[in-house]
């Protein structure tokens, strides 16, 4: 789901992982590097709710597609500046 509802919590939806993926973002990372991140904050509990690769890329292109990321050079995901 991508945004939260009445039956769907802010850290369940694609809208929640994708403002985790912006706070990870602070340089530019790859997409493995991100994934890795997900699975940290999943065992330490700072991201309450199980997303898999498929959600992870699902937000991802959400946020490429709202130019809050960009591409780098070399397929790194970066923060946008504007």
């Amino acid at each position: 789901m991508l945004l939260p509802d009445k039956h769907v919590s802010l850290a369940d939806s694609l809208l929640g992982l994708g403002a985790f993926i912006l706070d990870e973002l602070r340089q530019p990372h790859s997409v493995d590097w991100l994934h890795e991140r997900v699975g940290i904050a999943r065992e330490t509990r700072t991201l309450p709710s199980f997303h898999d690769f498929d959600s992870l890329i699902l937000a991802v292109l959400f946020l490429y597609s709202i130019g809050a990321i960009e591409i780098t050079g070399d397929g790194g995901i970066r923060r946008c500046a504007s």
